[in-house]
């Protein structure tokens, strides 16, 4: 989240809207947004629909806790960026969808664990090929 806040001008910049969309309650939710202030709206879908139609499953144990996993965190921590709270399902993954503006879906990265996210200059050539903005 962190590389997408950095780079929110370049967003603007190309016309491009962001929107986080959650499955945690409200409350969770506002929690989230005092500790990690957002430039962008916060959709809930508690019922997962989003989730479930762009095919974002749940990880097993193994992938959230598995050597990999935990050295990831580690070096996190070490280099002073802290998890944060758990939400109300930590095995729930999520994604990034690119969607243009005539409803076409560009891109979908359904993360395979909690560190897999597509790389932001990936999403960047898509939204300049895609034309999104």
């Amino acid at each position: 989240m962190s590389q997408l806040r950095q780079r929110a001008q370049e967003f603007d910049s190309l016309n491009v809207r962001v929107l986080i969309v959650t499955f945690d309650a409200l409350w969770l939710a506002r929690r989230y947004l005092a500790d990690t202030p957002l430039p962008w709206p916060m959709l809930l879908d508690p019922e997962r629909f989003l989730y479930r139609n762009y095919g974002m499953t749940e990880a097993s144990w193994w992938t959230l806790l598995n050597p990999t996993a935990i050295w990831k965190y580690v070096k996190l921590i070490l280099r002073g960026h802290f998890p944060g709270r758990p939400g109300s399902d930590v095995q729930q993954l999520g994604g990034d969808v690119l969607i243009d503006p005539q409803g076409i879906v560009r891109l979908i990265h359904r993360s395979l664990g909690p560190h897999d996210r597509p790389g932001i200059d990936q999403m960047f050539e898509c939204i300049r090929a895609s034309e999104i903005g």
